[in-house]
């Protein structure tokens, strides 16, 4: 699988992308809060949404819900459904509650340049997200998706990257050069951004 095409997005439009995720997210809890439509680029692409909530005693941002999807989505439908499903639907978490939107900080991701790996080690860290599939000897197929700054953000090697991975598809098995020369590897890239509700606040402001 191959997709050559690189999205053209302003910064303006990935921090309004990130600022009409918090727009819908608060008008499910108030159906009196104002969604104003952001202008993105006209194109479907795939996207994930992560909300991560700031710990104060630890003071760390923890995950709070990421769901994506990788068929391409027109982008305000897609913001919007994943916005949602990502904070009420990930099934990791209780659905989220109204108290916390002040603590939240939503990441957007807008995916591209879907790549076939010549091997399972063919692509590099901080640059690329990663999407896994194999079989184990039954037959059974598994795979599972790491976005590109999960590697980073872990300190993890590419080894220990694609363990994590094959435990994540659900696989139990031995982890061996036999397995890793099963693999299927597809490498893809993306746009991303990231706004906390202070900056959302700000953002907001600035756009009035």
């Amino acid at each position: 699988m191959e997709d050559g095409s690189s999205p053209s997005f302003s910064e303006k439009q990935t921090l309004d992308a990130c600022a009409y995720c918090f727009d819908v997210l608060i008008n499910s809890f108030d159906a009196k809060h104002k969604i104003p439509q952001p202008d993105l680029p006209k194109s479907d692409f795939p996207l994930f949404v992560t909300w991560k909530i700031y710990n104060n005693r630890k003071q760390y941002w923890n995950l709070r819900g990421c769901i994506g999807t990788f068929q391409k989505q027109p982008l305000l439908s897609g913001l919007k459904d994943y916005a949602l499903t990502s904070a009420f639907k990930d099934t990791r978490f209780d659905p989220m509650s109204q108290d916390e939107v002040t603590s939240l900080a939503v990441n957007t991701s807008f995916l591209t340049n879907f790549e076939d790996a010549k091997d399972c080690f063919d692509w590099e860290i901080g640059t690329h997200g990663i999407t896994i599939r194999f079989q184990n000897l039954k037959g059974k197929s598994f795979s599972a998706t790491y976005l590109p700054e999960v590697c980073p953000e872990q300190g993890w090697t590419k080894e220990e990257c694609l363990e994590s991975l094959v435990r994540k598809s659900g696989f139990r098995g031995r982890i061996n050069s036999s397995l890793w020369n099963t693999i299927k590897l597809t490498r893809y890239q993306s746009v991303k951004a990231k706004m906390t509700y202070k900056e959302y606040l700000e953002n907001r402001k600035d756009s009035k």
